[in-house]
């Protein structure tokens, strides 16, 4: 689940039952949005170039408030996600007293398994087994930010801030804590090909699964504002990633393990997100909303549409290297 951090400053004392991005079953499930500061790479770098987490507003008593006021709504339920505007691991976006307090409460409450996101370089060893000194492993679920596998694509196609050896670092100590992850791969990074983004994709989760992931999440990239994609979309050098690639993707791991295809869980809404034609998008993406719920990979391999062969035809597009592709299109938004 991504909520903007410009619209993170909304009254959340009434909090939101919406899907969970992560694992983006047809059953809503609860989330308490908490109104952190931002992402910190986003607030002290350039931040992501896919990103829609901005600046925040925040204030750490009126936040821990907030979020006990919404905890009261989930006495005893299953699962619930805690969803900051970056990273719950960050101390300096949750402190690390605040993020044990509020895991506390959960469990005291009796919420059975609790989801939180991060970036990887803030799985802290010590700071894990200082917290797991009073919340059981077992507690705990994190979606970890992986992306992409080639540390030159993280780097300039998404500008994300960090290595794979970081993503290796981090499962490694969630591994050896018996803590429980799963992992984000982004499909079709700005100035990939249809083709490439398939290759890259397929890399991505077979390392996610290697490393320990007990689900994968693909997410497709939308067009939000401000984005890169969103600027090389208006100039004319980026599509949206197919459908059709999701699914290829899906059929050609799913025996790895639970993998499951999300990127239309956005608030706020995206201008445009993963499609193919008019005629087979919803129908598909209702077979793939079927599929993350029951992992029936029949549902998929049963798809077709005419549409098809257009998107064979876009794997076939050749291109200039990376490098000077990210050159040459960027001089021509400029121009």
């Amino acid at each position: 689940m991504r909520i903007d951090a410009t619209l993170a400053t909304y009254d959340t004392n009434t909090s939101q039952i919406v899907r969970d991005a992560l694992e983006r079953m047809v059953i809503p499930k609860p989330i308490i949005g908490l109104n952190t500061k931002g992402c910190s790479y986003a607030n002290n770098q350039e931040g992501c170039f896919i990103c829609g987490y901005l600046k925040g507003h925040y204030v750490p008593e009126k936040m821990y408030q907030q979020f006990l006021q919404d905890a009261k709504q989930y006495v005893n339920s299953n699962e619930l996600v805690l969803s900051s505007n970056g990273s719950f691991f960050d101390p300096k976006e949750i402190p690390r007293d605040v993020q044990k307090k509020m895991l506390e409460h959960l469990i005291s409450l009796g919420v059975k398994q609790i989801k939180i996101e991060t970036r990887p370089e803030y799985i802290n060893r010590a700071a894990l087994k200082k917290l797991l000194n009073s919340v059981s492993a077992k507690n705990i679920i994190v979606g970890l930010g992986f992306d992409t596998y080639t540390d030159d694509i993280r780097d300039l196609c998404l500008n994300k801030g960090y290595t794979r050896k970081q993503y290796d670092n981090a499962t490694k100590v969630l591994n050896e804590m018996n803590i429980s992850f799963e992992s984000r791969i982004i499909v079709k990074p700005p100035f990939l090909t249809e083709s490439e983004a398939i290759d890259e994709a397929l890399i991505s989760v077979n390392h996610a699964f290697s490393s320990g992931s007990s689900v994968v999440s693909l997410e497709p990239i939308a067009v939000q504002d401000f984005t890169l994609q969103d600027f090389l979309t208006k100039n004319g050098f980026y599509r949206v990633p197919w459908l059709w690639s999701a699914v290829h993707i899906v059929k050609q791991t799913h025996q790895r393990g639970k993998i499951i295809i999300g990127g239309d869980a956005f608030i706020p809404l995206p201008k445009e997100t993963s499609h193919n034609c008019n005629n087979c998008t919803c129908y598909v993406r209702k077979e793939i909303d079927k599929f993350n719920e029951t992992q029936d990979i029949e549902l998929l391999d049963n798809l077709d549409c005419d549409c098809i062969r257009e998107w064979k035809k876009d794997l076939e597009k050749k291109e200039i290297s990376l490098y000077d592709r990210i050159a040459f299109q960027m001089r021509e938004c400029e121009s």
